[in-house]
């Protein structure tokens, strides 16, 4: 079984759209069994999942506020509503209005629900244009490890591996020094997810590497500090198709690293740590499991 946490149907009422078969005619070759939804607009997401079983669930946005717990009763009422995402600016908020945000976080603690974080650390590198506004800074950056004190019953998940660029050699001691700030909270968890879109050697037009070896610096670091409970899957499609990653690409290399490690650590990488995270519900045959 695999589980993609983290993917995107984008404009779909609209003839270029990319639709929940477009993804399975790339997904399921590949062994992917289901997935996590990640869209901020909630109500589009849920009725997607509601037709359509191979969503297990849906990450998608409420930003604390007045209204935040009226808004995550509402769509939490939606089972398949498995958590939210904010970006790191929103953090920044976060020292400003402590009480407020807090309350917020911990009412979506209460509802056994993760946050899913993106852009938060300094130097995320890459993305599309539009994306590439909204940066990690330092008060981001405090932002998360007062939440993370504070809140501590909250699962937290940082996307795309906190979104350092990748060159083919080891992590820079300043990357070392993020993860293992993260390291020290043990609810946050790493998306392992559009690994290829973080390869800095490509010039422009080109595809990313597809070489297991260029990534495995990476992987290994991950590895070493997060280890095989704080891991997951994810394939950012179809934002990873701007760096030439059709979802193939970057599954096989991540299926070949993690199928080193031992069948306990491949079933935890590609879905137990996800069931663990999103407390999804299988709704097909293929995402059952005991």
């Amino acid at each position: 079984m695999i589980i993609d946490t983290h993917q995107h149907f984008w404009n779909i009422d609209r003839p270029w759209a990319k639709g929940v078969q477009d993804y399975r005619i790339l997904a399921e070759p590949e062994g992917i069994t289901g997935t996590i939804l990640r869209l901020e607009e909630n109500e589009t997401a849920l009725e997607i999942a509601d037709r359509e079983p191979f969503v297990v669930g849906v990450c998608g946005q409420v930003i604390p506020g007045p209204v935040f717990e009226s808004e995550l009763n509402k769509f939490a009422a939606n089972p398949l509503y498995r958590g939210i995402c904010l970006f790191g600016p929103v953090l920044v908020n976060v020292e400003r209005n402590k009480n407020m945000f807090l309350a917020c976080m911990e009412q979506l603690a209460a509802k056994d629900m993760p946050l899913d974080l993106l852009r938060v650390l300094p130097g995320f590198w890459g993305g599309p244009k539009a994306m590439q506004q909204f940066q990690g800074t330092k008060e981001s950056v405090q932002g998360l490890q007062t939440i993370a004190e504070c809140v501590p019953t909250l699962r937290i998940v940082i996307q795309h591996m906190g979104g350092l660029p990748i060159d083919g050699k080891p992590i820079t001691a300043e990357w070392e020094e993020k993860f293992q700030m993260l390291a020290k909270y043990p609810q946050i968890m790493i998306k392992v997810s559009g690994l290829m879109r973080g390869d800095t050697t490509r010039a422009q037009n080109e595809r990313s590497s597809e070489s297991l070896a260029f990534y495995r610096p990476l992987l290994d670091a991950l590895w070493r500090i997060f280890g095989e409970d704080r891991l997951m899957y994810g394939s950012n499609w179809p934002v990873s198709e701007h760096e030439g990653d059709f979802i193939s690409q970057s599954i096989r290399i991540v299926r070949r690293y993690f199928s080193e490690k031992g069948q306990v650590a491949y079933d935890k990488y590609f879905w137990k740590n996800s069931l663990h995270t999103y407390k999804w519900s299988p709704r097909m045959t293929a995402q059952t499991y005991q």
